[in-house]
């Protein structure tokens, strides 16, 4: 049974959702809690009481954002649904060893999935960019994108290391390759929102993929 969901989880949820579209638009340094209360249609007594100042907020905000990339991280990778976040490191060698998982095909699926998250949540990316411009001002965002950068680059580098393993990728070190793939892939699904959408999806997912398994694959 899952737990009982109260009004404070109500207001908190609202209120952090409202302040990823206040830092999306207007940008982190001139978000205040005056604008994430009339964003969420609530007074701005409410959001200081659940929230004691912007700061407050900004790791309600954090902590939502990690929330978000870790719940997508099992459709990027290709991952089960049953598989748990508990001890998922340990899960991983053993669930990409299964020869009938076609690594190419996980990838192909991995690169359209994240692409498609950009289309369906542009305000995540939006924060994402906000975010990437205070890493050298702000510890909690820092610690935050260094984290976040870790989970997806371990994952990766497992899926290239069973790709090494069974000749179907070049034999390069998997957690440098992980970094490559996954900056190039973050890279323009991040300009994709900083510059509008200017060129058609299904374009830059081939471009993507000729650029990723050119790096990649064994010829």
């Amino acid at each position: 049974m899952s737990p009982k969901i109260g009004i404070g989880d109500i207001r908190r949820e609202q209120l952090t959702q409202a302040a990823m579209k206040c830092i999306a638009s207007k940008g982190y340094h001139r978000v205040t809690l005056e604008d994430v209360s009339q964003e969420a249609g609530l007074s701005k007594g409410i959001a200081s009481y659940y929230f004691k100042n912007r700061e407050d907020l900004l790791i309600s905000v954090i902590r939502r954002m990690r929330d978000h990339v870790i719940a997508n991280t099992k459709t990027i990778y290709g991952l089960p649904n049953e598989l748990e976040e508990e001890g998922l490191f340990e899960k991983l060698e053993q669930y990409y060893a299964n020869p009938e998982i076609d690594l190419v095909r996980l990838i192909h699926g991995g690169v359209r999935a994240l692409l498609a998250m950009v289309d369906d949540n542009p305000v995540i990316f939006q924060v994402v960019l906000e975010f990437w411009c205070q890493i050298p001002h702000n510890p909690a965002i820092a610690d935050f994108n260094s984290s976040l950068h870790k989970h997806l680059r371990n994952i990766s580098a497992v899926v290239i290391a069973e790709g090494i393993k069974r000749g179907v990728f070049k034999k390069r070190d998997p957690q440098e390759a992980s970094f490559v793939m996954i900056s190039s892939i973050t890279g323009m699904a991040l300009n994709q929102v900083l510059y509008g959408k200017q060129f058609d999806k299904e374009v830059l997912s081939k471009a993507i993929e000729e650029m990723v398994f050119g790096y990649l694959l064994e010829k």
